[in-house]
């Protein structure tokens, strides 16, 4: 029988596993992958009268808090109006609450848009309220979400659970419309994109989040039939005034941007840029706290597929990277569509992503671009 040395096995064993526990620290480990995690469906509703659960925004507090608004249009016949709802995660968006009403429709008002913003530790929510009658049809009654007749302001102090009215002034502006998200620039003034009758696209700025006024429009809006603005810091802002960069759907293959080098207040003329792919539908872009731009876009005119592409500073545009393509539920005009993402950035590179699916569905991802 063979006689097992116990005195000289433990530091054989002891030795190898020291070594192991060496090579893991010395040998490199995976690279945090780019790219998303964790899709969830906030709300589905296919059974409609109006167009649907549409055009939602996504506020984040902290990796596991989350708050999604969006319009759901009811009525028959109608789009572009309809209710104002919003959801809210606090588990990283494994799970969403019963959805509530954030501006209800009634026989005289529905409701065009909302976009949320965080400032301090209170939420904003911006809407746009539209009337239901409308002389200008032959039923005297409102089809398509215009005109736009009332900006109004919410805010929330739980992290989006709760909304109380917060009482704001605009400027007198036709058809006055926020798709994008503010920025808080340099001077601590907060500033909005916006795009109004006639293509008219510019940025209103106040210093209180109650009084609003106009500052700098963009020219070219009615050329290439931009809106839906979206406003972020140019990668090449430097200390003092700030730089901003506004990136504007168009009716073209490539949306079409403009620069403005003193806060908002004069904009170079909107120009195609064939780095940032629009066919006709609304871009998400911001540029991450990385100083990294982000666009998440549709790759065609049929809305039905998502992409996105990330640029570090000083390099160049990377490639397109799939994000969306859900299957087709429902039928009609947006049956197979993925489409009107936005995003909020939770934590350096990592973003809670949202987005309409087929007019009958919410959907939430995370992108994490930290390592691109």
């Amino acid at each position: 029988m063979a006689v097992v040395n116990h005195r000289r096995a433990w530091p054989v064993l002891l030795t190898a596993l020291a070594l192991t526990l060496l090579s893991g620290l010395l040998l490199p480990g995976p690279a945090s992958a780019e790219g998303t995690s964790s899709e969830s469906t906030v709300y589905t509703n296919i059974v409609t009268g109006g167009d649907g659960p549409r055009t939602p925004d996504i506020i984040s507090t902290s990796a596991n808090n989350a708050v999604v608004a969006w319009r759901e249009g009811l009525r028959p016949g109608n789009r572009d109006m309809g209710y104002i709802r919003y959801s809210y995660t606090t588990d990283g968006g494994a799970h969403w609450s019963r959805p509530a009403t954030l501006a209800q429709e009634t026989s005289e008002y529905a409701w065009h848009y909302v976009i949320l913003y965080q400032a301090g530790s209170d939420l904003f929510a911006f809407l746009g309220r539209t009337p239901i009658a409308d002389p200008t049809e032959s039923d005297g009654i409102n089809h398509n979400g215009v005109p736009i007749n009332g900006t109004f302001v919410k805010r929330s102090t739980d992290e989006g659970h709760t909304w109380q009215d917060h009482p704001a002034t605009f400027p007198s502006i036709g058809n006055l419309v926020f798709a994008g998200r503010p920025v808080k620039l340099e001077s601590g003034l907060h500033a909005i994109p916006y795009w109004a009758t006639q293509r008219e696209n510019g940025v209103l700025v106040s210093s209180d989040l109650k009084s609003w006024t106009k500052r700098g429009t963009v020219d070219g809006g009615p050329q290439f039939t931009a809106g839906e603005p979206q406003l972020t810091f140019a990668q090449s802002d430097s200390a003092g005034e700030d730089e901003l960069f506004m990136v504007a759907r168009a009716e073209n293959a490539q949306a079409v941007t403009s620069t403005s080098p003193d806060g908002g207040r004069t904009w170079s003329d909107f120009a195609l840029d064939a780095n940032v792919p629009s066919h006709n539908s609304k871009v998400y872009f911001t540029k991450d706290s990385n100083g990294r731009y982000l666009a998440i876009y549709n790759t065609a005119t049929d809305r039905k597929v998502l992409n996105y592409k990330v640029r570090s500073p000083g390099a160049a545009w990377g490639a397109g990277r799939f994000f969306a393509d859900g299957p087709a539920v429902t039928s009609g005009d947006g049956a197979g569509w993925d489409v009107y993402a936005m995003a909020d950035e939770y934590a350096p590179g990592k973003f809670f992503v949202v987005w309409e699916h087929d007019t009958s569905a919410i959907k939430v991802n995370k992108l994490d671009i930290s390592s691109g």
